[in-house]
């Protein structure tokens, strides 16, 4: 979309009609003051009172005199206008752009700006705790992202994060009220020494956080401008879940990171709408995820602490 600018064509009559201003009215006054002044000098034997009469005809027409008593003409008068003009227009040119812009950021919807729940929308309680109900639909709304980088070949992932969120529920659902935040659940099991316990819901959320961790990763390699889908992945695992995973797994996971989609099919998969400008794309993607991934950092970050304090973290791998 073009600026809605103002014509150069107004600009240039207004500037001529200005300095055509400049050139006639605003010094007409002063012109004819001048002249006046030249033909009221009359020769020396003219009378004195005729001469007195004109001097005065003068100063009656020309205003204020100076000191010496000589006529003073009018000050010229600076006209700024033509500059002020091209500067407001200059001005409402870069306004109207900018607005543009950020019309087109606003109407340009991606994945993340229409998802059902999302860590951004999650408040926090006053103590600090992560609603248990909230957390868990914000963790099945990412799940499609996992889809939209190959259904196929990141079925086992999308498995074991959709599984450990089942678990983190089933021990939510037993007692809403008590288990109320992510916090409480872990501290129950820590208290009746559940917790190191295999298929419990501290360890279904110890493998979750890392998942979230992993993809969170892979999200800031897009936001920070990696446009290959497979660099950003291999990055992001590498700093993420392949610590904690054996040789096994680890072969799995490169098997999908080389049948991952290229950034045109992941921009079409994560557009709402079609999209062929990838750079408004990306400046949608720049503004959902500025919101979305400091508060998915800020929670797991939470998770972090609550782990290290009670001794949860764990070195195993699978």
């Amino acid at each position: 979309l073009k600026p809605l600018g103002i014509s150069t064509h107004t600009i240039s009559e207004r500037q001529m009609e200005l300095k055509n201003c400049e050139n006639g009215s605003i010094y007409a006054n002063s012109n004819f003051h001048e002249q006046t002044l030249v033909d009221n000098r009359t020769p020396v034997l003219q009378k004195m009172d005729e001469i007195n009469c004109e001097v005065n005809a003068e100063e009656n027409l020309t205003g204020d005199t100076n000191e010496d008593g000589g006529n003073q003409l009018p000050p010229k008068e600076e006209n700024h206008d033509g500059q002020s003009l091209q500067l407001e227009v200059h001005s409402a040119s870069q306004s109207t752009s900018l607005h543009l812009a950020e019309e087109e950021d606003k109407d340009f919807p991606t994945f993340f700006s229409v998802m059902s729940n999302r860590f951004s929308d999650i408040s926090l309680l006053e103590d600090g705790g992560i609603p248990t109900e909230e957390f868990l639909q914000s963790c099945y709304a990412i799940v499609p992202v996992l889809d939209k980088l190959g259904s196929t070949v990141f079925a086992p992932v999308k498995m074991d994060f959709v599984g450990n969120i089942k678990k983190i529920n089933q021990k939510y659902i037993t007692n809403k009220d008590e288990f109320n935040t992510l916090q409480k659940i872990v501290l129950h099991e820590v208290n009746t020494e559940e917790a190191q316990v295999r298929n419990s819901a501290t360890e279904a959320l110890l493998w979750l956080k890392r998942g979230l961790k992993f993809l969170k990763e892979f999200l800031t390699e897009l936001k920070n401008g990696e446009k290959n889908i497979q660099t950003a992945l291999n990055n992001a695992y590498g700093r993420t879940l392949r610590q904690h995973h054996g040789w096994v797994v680890r072969g799995v996971f490169a098997l999908a990171l080389r049948a991952s989609p290229t950034y045109e099919c992941f921009v079409a998969a994560l557009s709402v709408g079609e999209c062929d400008n990838q750079e408004l794309f990306y400046r949608g993607m720049q503004r959902d995820l500025s919101i979305y991934l400091p508060a998915m950092e800020k929670q797991l970050g939470i998770l972090d602490a609550l782990y290290e304090e009670h001794g949860l973290e764990s070195d195993e791998v699978v």
